[in-house]
């Protein structure tokens, strides 16, 4: 099966609106390493030795009203994400000695990719839909909606470091997520508090091996993402919780906790689905999105697709 190209142009799909989307701070293993020298594209980059994963996994109705044009919003009423965390990615992490050594806290578009940024990337940046695990649509439905956005990204920047495969990587994605406590990797802490809050000390509990957690909120402490550390093992595949390096617990996501001694959010807000509907922006102009709109016609006159539920344009196509 052929790999589908990105819904949103990758002439759009900019490293920095990326990383705007998905919250990821950048440092590319392009700026941590030298090009190969032996190599005849200067832009090639050797795969890392890294101690650690960071298992990225999101809290949907945080996430999705300020997304509302994404196939996988649209579609998040009733579904397994409305009560849930899904999957964002699975991502290399350098321990502290390494991250010292490197300049940088992980590796990205490793083995030759790092031309993927680029705004003409090659067919040989995304992956092969049919190594994508059917199960995915639940457990990571960014991974499958869209024309597989996200998954082509994560395995671009993130699974391209690991050494697997990409049907490797993503199966291994989900068996970390499968092997938190609770119900498929969700502890009844949240599932049982949908549209409450708990403490922040009870969530990382829930969690067990506390040191090997970390949690994202926003502003107003609702929980946004959780992050889970593992260890490295053969062939790259990720092993058992490990405690998380410092660069992970001294950075954004771990903003619950925050850099003092007292956290800033000591209770974390679980936010539910809203029932009527994704909540518009205030103002169009995110990553992937033009300005506002009534019609398609307006948006397709400017270089989009369509006019979203949000109001704004959009590059994303409807499914």
């Amino acid at each position: 099966m052929t790999p589908t190209n990105t819904a949103r142009p990758l002439a759009q799909a900019t490293p920095e609106a990326l990383e705007m989307e998905f919250g990821r701070p950048q440092a590319t293993a392009c700026n941590c390493f030298s090009p190969n020298p032996s190599a005849t594209d200067g832009w090639v980059c050797a795969t890392p030795r890294f101690g650690a994963y960071l298992l990225a996994l999101t809290w949907a109705p945080n996430f999705c009203p300020g997304h509302p044009d994404k196939e996988q919003c649209e579609k998040l009423p009733g579904s397994f994400g409305a009560t849930h965390l899904t999957l964002h990615g699975l991502w290399p992490q350098f321990n502290d000695a390494e991250a010292e050594q490197q300049q940088c806290t992980y590796p990205a578009y490793c083995g030759g990719l790092c031309e993927c940024r680029s705004g003409a990337a090659p067919a040989k940046c995304f992956p092969d839909p049919a190594t994508i695990p059917d199960t995915m649509g639940t457990y990571g439905p960014g991974f499958v909606t869209d024309n597989f956005f996200l998954a082509n990204h994560e395995w671009t920047k993130h699974g391209s470091c690991t050494g697997m495969d990409s049907r490797s990587y993503f199966s291994s994605t989900i068996e970390a997520l499968l092997s938190l406590p609770g119900d498929q990797g969700t502890p009844a802490l949240l599932t049982d508090n949908v549209g409450k809050s708990v403490a922040l000390d009870a969530l990382r509990s829930a969690f067990g091996e506390s040191g090997s957690v970390v949690f994202r909120c926003d502003d107003r402490c609702n929980l946004a993402e959780v992050g889970a550390c593992f260890g490295v093992g053969a062939q790259g595949k990720p092993t058992t919780r490990i405690p998380c390096p410092r660069n992970v617990t001294d950075s954004s996501s771990n903003s619950c906790m925050g850099s003092g001694s007292q956290p800033r959010c000591p209770t974390v807000k679980v936010q539910a689905v809203k029932d009527d509907g994704p909540t518009p922006p205030a103002t169009c102009g995110q990553p992937g999105q033009g300005p506002a709109c009534t019609r398609d016609d307006t948006c397709r006159t400017q270089g989009f697709v369509r006019c979203a539920k949000s109001g704004c344009c959009t590059t994303v196509p409807k499914r």
